[in-house]
């Protein structure tokens, strides 16, 4: 880490950072209620870009519904579309969340992700069951793109997160596991780490600080 830079704050990405996921697993499910061919299901999806437009906050849920059962051909039920939807979300071990205590002495932290309405009470509920607190104990304040109206990495959020958390760009560093948001951020003035498949993010710290020797990129 180049010692020009003093960090502050720290904003971690959620999904495939701190909460553990699996997107195959809502084909898996979907597969298993009589869907057909889920590549094509997912492929016809991504053309309508209803992930997108769904985590951004444009498209309610009784429409992301419709628009899955469209795309699948069969009548499922809404109960049956968030079962599959929800199916990806998995643990917030409790090492990580033991993480986040122990930064908060040292550092602001916040969280950015890219998600949605269904998915949000969902692995909060959880949490709460499976950990006794509160998610969003865990920072100072959480920045979620589907009520923000925009999603990573469109520029918006990352300067609207910046002036919400009154942050300091340069005393920021921002955590994701997609090397296309880390690369926005940078260009909006953090640092920023990529989280590569195989990482795990308690291993950024030691001593409750983060690692000199991190392959941290800067603006």
């Amino acid at each position: 880490m180049q010692n020009t830079y003093k960090i502050k704050t720290i904003i971690f990405d959620l999904g495939g950072v701190l909460l553990n996921i699996e997107p195959r697993l809502t084909g898996a499910a979907l597969v298993s209620m009589g869907v057909k061919d889920m590549e094509r299901v997912h492929a016809r999806l991504l053309a309508a870009q209803l992930y997108q437009r769904f985590d951004s906050g444009s498209c309610s849920p009784a429409s992301f519904r419709d628009e899955i059962r469209n795309a699948c051909g069969i009548a499922l039920s809404d109960q049956q579309v968030d079962e599959a939807w929800n199916a990806l979300l998995l643990d917030f071990p409790k090492d990580r969340v033991k993480l986040l205590h122990s930064l908060s002495d040292r550092y602001r932290l916040f969280l950015l992700s890219n998600t949605n309405i269904l998915h949000y009470p969902t692995y909060t509920s959880r949490f709460r069951q499976d950990h006794r607190e509160e998610m969003t104990a865990l920072f100072e304040k959480l920045f979620l793109s589907f009520e923000m109206g925009v999603h990573k990495p469109d520029p918006k959020i990352y300067r609207m997160a910046m002036e919400q958390g009154n942050m300091k760009p340069k005393e920021t560093l921002f955590i994701d596991d997609v090397l296309e948001n880390v690369e926005a951020a940078v260009k909006e003035g953090m640092a920023s780490f990529h989280l590569k498949d195989g990482m795990e993010v308690t291993d950024l710290f030691d001593n409750n600080l983060l690692k000199n020797s991190l392959d941290i990129k800067f603006p």
